[in-house]
């Protein structure tokens, strides 16, 4: 089964370029398995017209093109000319088997194959195009209906049987076909939209790309509690400068694809990545009245997530934490490349209580000290911050501790 699945995924990818976005692509898979149903679609005229011989002629001709035409866009990855070739013959085909099996009040739904054309050109070339082959298919249902009784007076009709299976296929057919083709678009938009949600909940939080989605163009909020958490390799500079490129980015990604779980776990929002800093917040967007218990979490199971990593790669680097309260600004920057981000003292209180801080360590400013202080053992430090002045800062008085 996986080489069939494996055969199937090549066959039907002919026409892909690695240049191709999801909607190209999923088109030009829509119209390659066009061009596959047409060629058994064409074989089923042979056994039910009266001239057989007319119709081994037709259905073997039809069938022969189908499969050239994808051989020479396989070689070729002409897409559009490949699509203006099999519809272009499509409606003709079957205006003429419409006349040989004796006319459409006798072959009964045999028109609905040419229906098929505007469906695939909606599928494979886009709605506007489209438009022009459902206008052509409507003039050729008016053109068969105008020309049955010149045709019905001149051939004999097939036997009952015959036109009772002739009317299965001629609806039947096409219907199948007509579903089968939405249904694969549909799952494959699905799965494409999908992607892009993972991707969009990724960059933003998904709170604020739902509403990205639903048509607000400027999102900008001001959240009274919050604690915002800054959190930088001590060192990591000098370190990267005399490491391999791909060893820094291997081990920095890793790192940080744990802190992203732990801040998940944590009901933190991560809000960015520069270089070797991370930056978090929580209470925003989603407000949380114990926003600084969930900070503080995030922070001391960083700093036990860099002891693990620190002893797995035997590196000598350690993480600085800040953290401070308060009220910030937020919202989304920038149109071709989207931002969550914050503004406000608190978020530069929380950046300089990381880079006074000691490595190893978390340290809090007076704001997240006064809603942590009743659960947590902490020891007073005076720093002079960048800024702000001289202050007196909380160092947690040991990662673990209660």
């Amino acid at each position: 089964m996986p080489f069939v699945r494996g055969l199937m995924a090549r066959l039907i990818a002919i026409a892909d370029e690695s240049t191709d976005d999801d909607d190209i692509r999923l088109r030009k898979r829509m119209g390659v398995i066009a061009g596959y149903v047409t060629v058994p679609a064409a074989l089923t005229l042979i056994p039910l017209a009266p001239d057989a011989v007319l119709a081994w002629v037709l259905g073997l001709g039809l069938c022969l093109y189908a499969i050239g035409n994808l051989v020479l866009l396989a070689r070729t990855h002409r897409f559009q000319r490949y699509v203006v070739a099999l519809i272009s013959v499509g409606i003709p085909f079957t205006i003429i088997t419409n006349i040989i099996n004796g006319g459409v009040s006798v072959s009964g739904g045999g028109m609905m194959w040419a229906f098929l054309v505007p469906v695939y050109a909606i599928i494979a070339l886009g709605p506007r195009p489209a438009t022009k082959w459902f206008v052509i298919f409507l003039v050729g249902l008016v053109g068969v209906v105008g020309i049955d009784p010149f045709v019905t007076s001149r051939i004999a009709p097939p036997a009952y049987p015959t036109r009772l299976i002739s009317f299965l296929i001629g609806v039947g057919g096409p219907s199948a076909v007509t579903f089968l083709l939405l249904r694969y678009t549909d799952l494959r938009r699905r799965e494409a939209q999908a992607r892009s949600d993972e991707l969009l909940f990724n960059a933003i939080p998904k709170s604020i790309a739902i509403r990205l989605r639903h048509g607000e163009d400027r999102i900008a909020e001001a959240y009274a509690e919050t604690t915002v958490l800054f959190a930088d390799i001590a060192a990591f500079t000098p370190w990267a400068q005399r490491t391999d490129p791909a060893r820094v980015v291997g081990l920095l990604d890793t790192l940080f694809t744990e802190f992203d779980e732990l801040a998940a776990t944590c009901g933190v929002e991560k809000i960015k990545t520069i270089g070797d800093s991370y930056m978090a917040v929580a209470g925003a967007p989603d407000p949380r009245p114990d926003h600084a218990e969930a900070a503080l979490a995030l922070a001391r199971g960083m700093l036990v997530a860099i002891g693990a990593w620190r002893a797995a790669n035997d590196l000598d680097l350690e993480l600085r934490i800040g953290l401070a309260s308060g009220n910030v600004v937020a919202g989304i920057i920038g149109q071709k490349r989207i931002l969550f981000d914050l503004w406000g003292d608190t978020v530069n209180a929380a950046s300089r209580m990381e880079s006074s801080g000691l490595p190893g360590r978390i340290q809090v400013a007076p704001a997240s000290w006064e809603l942590l202080r009743d659960r947590h053992a902490f020891e007073p430090r005076d720093v002079e911050v960048k800024g702000l002045g001289r202050l007196t800062t909380h160092m947690l008085a040991e990662a673990g501790s209660t």
